[in-house]
């Protein structure tokens, strides 16, 4: 048992502060060696994969289904809550790099929705931007139809009233492998999350309007790993597997959490980070911890250790101790016990080159920041609350030239963090504070700290009016949301 209580989540986070065009080539390189036929996908263990429709082995067709659904998340009454494909998370979306998906969606809820697509570079058309697509009525179907143009590691989730609908559950995760993929002795995905349920009947706790919820964004009372409540007596504990000494394998993570970052540790295991947002890294690099944020993406090579009895995936996550005081406690996601022997050939990576940084840029900046305006709540980019409620335009902060870089500095001058994401793009991060960092690899999201700057780079490759806004959905409802336009905007789009 854990003797942290996750009830003071909610606290601690407010004491931290709160293309209608083709896609373009991917900003990696990757060598490819062309097959006449490709070998199968490897299995993604930890959640089930949607079912492919399509014999052809490059299109990947199915259907999708969101719909409220009952989960037993604890003992007692089941939680009532959204899910696609009566899954939670929802079902795997896995393809390979070049592949056509086709997603024959339907929304049986009783409220519109749509679907973005997190952290793929495909059409403005196809990203589930609301101000370009319009939100499917409840009954009514949307058929999203895209080439995947980039292998790496995403999400897909809700994007319209996400404040409710992503705490529903309404998200699921997005495998996309390379051509040549490295072969591991296993992979495995997992879906980090937390939710806020009433003690007295399991049911999701009451939205606020105000406070803390508000100022640093909903976070919850317990955590999940895969849909499993990790922490609590009740829980059902961490996700469990076995692990072959010998064994090399690949952890693909997702946070998909609305407004929670933590920390991640592999104990037990010799672990290297292999990929970020964006895809493989040029070379892998090993950390004691990683930083990860509201939609980040990270993947690791996997080795059990020689005098190792069990692999551990844990989350450092800010609590209250029992003496009221802010501290960092390890709660495990995932827990794999060494069982038997395997003998693993290395894994042979893809020649990865990212777009190089030491350039002549133009410099931006974008300006985060809040206040009260009418006894509201409101969040702005560079002074201009953006985006406010449901039907509402979204104003056009910036107009870029494809394939030119650009150094954008991010700032706030107030305490809540804001993890911020540019849809459609990939950029690197270059600065924190003014000063170099180490933060290597493709990002779509920058977790930008109060108080703090963050410089990014981005050539801006992908054509079309692309939504750009802090990923804890109270900051982006209530005014920290935008648009960009890359290249020429097209007929129809935007207001």
């Amino acid at each position: 048992m854990n003797r942290y209580t996750m009830g003071a989540f909610a606290l601690v986070g407010f004491l931290m502060g709160c293309g209608s065009e083709a896609p373009p080539a991917p900003s990696t390189t990757v060598g490819e060696v062309v097959h006449p036929e490709l070998p199968p996908l490897p299995e993604v263990s930890g959640l089930t994969p949607m079912p492919d429709l399509n014999p052809d082995p490059h299109i990947v067709e199915v259907d999708l289904v969101a719909r409220p659904h009952a989960v037993q998340l604890l003992p007692g009454q089941a939680t009532q809550l959204f899910n696609y494909n009566d899954q939670f998370p929802g079902p795997l979306l896995h393809a390979r790099v070049g592949d056509r998906v086709i997603i024959h969606f339907r929304n049986d809820l009783a409220e519109e929705t749509v679907i973005h697509w997190h952290g793929l570079r495909i059409s403005d058309q196809m990203d589930g931007s609301p101000v370009i697509q319009t939100p499917v009525q409840p009954g009514a179907s949307f058929t999203y139809d895209f080439v995947v143009p980039d292998a790496g590691t995403f999400w897909y989730h809700t994007h319209y009233h996400q404040i409710q609908q992503l705490e529903y559950g309404l998200y699921g995760a997005l495998v996309v492998h390379e051509r040549d993929f490295p072969v591991f002795s296993a992979e495995r995905i997992f879906v980090g999350d937390d939710i806020r349920l009433r003690t007295t009947n399991n049911q999701i706790s009451a939205f606020q309007t105000s406070g803390p919820d508000i100022g640093a964004g909903r976070v919850g009372n317990r955590l999940l790993s895969n849909g499993r409540v990790i922490n609590g007596e009740d829980g059902d504990g961490p996700v469990t597997f076995t692990i072959p000494r010998g064994a090399i394998e690949r952890w693909r993570f997702v946070l998909a959490t609305n407004a929670l970052s933590y920390g991640l540790r592999i104990r037990g295991a010799d672990a290297r980070v292999i990929s970020t947002d964006g895809g493989l890294l040029p070379e892998a690099f090993a950390l004691e911890r990683v930083e990860i944020a509201p939609g980040q993406r990270y993947d690791f090579e996997v080795r059990p250790q020689a005098d190792a009895t069990e692999v551990v995936l844990e989350a450092l996550v800010l609590v209250l101790d029992e003496n009221d005081n802010v501290v960092e406690a390890p709660f495990v996601l995932a827990r794999g016990t060494i069982e038997g022997e395997t003998v693993t050939p290395e894994p042979v990576y893809p020649k990865v080159s990212l777009p190089a940084t030491s350039v002549e840029a133009a410099g931006h900046e974008w300006k985060l920041s809040g206040g009260v305006v009418d006894g509201q709540v409101q969040f702005t980019i560079n002074g201009v609350p953006s985006y406010v409620g449901e039907g509402h335009e979204h104003v056009l902060l910036e107009t870029f030239e494809p394939n030119v870089p650009v150094k954008i500095t991010l700032s706030s001058n107030v305490s809540p963090r804001h993890p911020f994401h540019i849809h459609g793009q990939f950029f690197q991060i270059l600065e924190r504070g003014g000063k170099p960092v180490f933060e290597p690899g493709l990002r779509d999201t920058v977790e930008v700290r109060g108080n703090e700057t963050a410089t990014i780079l981005s050539y801006f490759e992908n054509h079309g009016r692309w939504m750009v806004h802090c990923h804890i959905s109270e900051h982006s409802e209530n005014g920290m949301m935008a648009d960009v336009q890359v290249g020429t905007q097209a007929a129809g789009h935007g207001h």
